[in-house]
Order: C-alpha cells, then structure tokens, then sequence
C-alpha cells in the first residue's frame, strides 16, 4: 500500500518521458529533391538574407535576427556554414522567382566555387498590442545546388509569441523578436540532420 503511494505521483513523469520519445523527429518541408543527401552537402553558403516584407514598420536585424541564428541552427543540424556576400540586385528577387528555380538565377547566387547556396527571405513580421501583446512571423528558405543548377530543398517558417498582462505590455518590442526566432526554428526543422 506505501509503495503504491508513491509510484501514483510518478505515473504522469513516467507517461511524459516515453511519450516525448515518440514524438516526429522533423516537420515535412514543402519541397525537399527526392535525391537530397546530407552527406553530400559539405558546406552551405548562407546568402544575406532579404527583407520581403510589404509592410516594414518594424524595425528588424536581418544579419543578426536571421542570417546569425539560421547559420547556428544549421550548424547543429551537422552543416559547415559560411557567409556569402549578396550578389547584384539580390534584394529585389521574389519568393516567386526563387521558387521558379531557373538556372540562370541559380548559377549567379553566391560565389562561383560553391556548390550548395541557401537564400532566406523575411516574409512577415506583426505586433499587436493589447492587455499585453503578441508577435508573429514568416520567413522563407530556399536550398540550391549550383551544380546541378536545381532546387533541393524549400519551406516556410511561422512563429507566433505572446505575453499577456502588463508584462507583455512591456515586452512589446521583444514579442516580435522572439516571433522570428520561432519562425526560423520551424523553417529550419525540416532540414534533414546531416550525420558524420
């Protein structure tokens, strides 16, 4: 009888421990090349990332706010990352034209000796203030082989963060902030890890 008194209260530890193990190791991205290895991808070329946005109220650090924390993400998923400098008329290029693919546009992304060039565009970013406040974002990526001159991988990220109360009336500057770090945790969680 004393033994089940204090194994009751360890029930819902126990059940919550087996049931994370079994939770889906990845989401699914939009697109990812049917033939698309990881091993095979030495190193990806972190293009500059560009500011899709129509409306551009906030105030966002693109070098910090996504090319630095993707860089780090990627490189716990296994992957050897190096910043490319942005190529001519980059900022003007369209989520339409990304996803078209068209291996003119391929062959000039990034420099001419690498192979795997990734492209991240910063679609959406909202604060709403209420009786506390919430964020949300969207971001965009896009994996390319230049030797191949094709498309190997593509999805979308949303992030969404809020605090209620006079705290998140406070904290209304970091909402969205935290909103694209969200956002480009779900963007690069359908990378396939790369083991060595």
């Amino acid at each position: 009888m004393k033994r089940a008194r204090y194994v009751t209260p360890l029930l819902p530890c126990i059940l919550l421990v087996l049931l994370s193990g079994c939770a889906a190791p990845l989401k699914k991205g939009i697109y990812l090349a049917p033939d698309f290895q990881p091993g095979a991808v030495s190193e990806i070329n972190l293009l500059p990332p560009i500011d899709a946005r129509i409306d551009k109220e906030v105030e966002v650090d693109l070098e910090k706010q996504l090319r630095g924390e993707i860089r780090s993400m990627l490189k716990r998923r296994g992957y050897k990352v190096s910043d490319s400098d942005r190529v001519d008329n980059m900022e003007q290029l369209t989520e339409d034209e990304l996803k078209s693919a068209l291996p003119g546009l391929i062959r000039r992304l990034g420099p001419p000796g690498a192979r795997h060039v990734m492209v991240v565009l910063l679609l959406d970013v909202k604060t709403k203030f209420t009786f506390g406040s919430t964020g949300t974002a969207e971001v965009a990526g896009f994996i390319y082989d230049k030797e191949s001159e094709k498309l190997i991988w593509r999805d979308k990220g949303i992030g969404k963060a809020g605090q209620g109360g006079l705290i998140g009336m406070a904290m209304k500057g970091m909402m969205d902030e935290q909103a694209i770090s969200m956002a480009n945790r779900n963007l690069v969680a359908s990378i396939p890890k790369r083991s060595d």
